[in-house]
């Protein structure tokens, strides 16, 4: 089941209340997304190039010469 279909499942079931505060959510964020002055950059890295670039961050960004001081 896609993460749409189990949303969709899940709001058919919710009461009313729940339903307004959940559509109101994603009217706010997408509104935000869309005048984000980074929102054009948004899901251009596929799921193996973002977690290779995780990767790379971890192993080359985080580390401390302590004699370099």
């Amino acid at each position: 089941m896609t993460s749409r279909e189990q949303l969709i499942q899940e709001l058919e079931q919710a009461p009313d209340d729940l339903v307004q505060i959940v559509l109101d959510f994603l009217r706010r964020v997408k509104a935000v997304r869309n005048h984000h002055p980074l929102a054009r950059f948004a899901g251009i890295l596929s799921d193996s190039e973002a977690k290779e670039l995780q990767r790379t961050i971890a192993t080359e960004c985080r580390q401390v010469d302590l004699n370099e001081w």
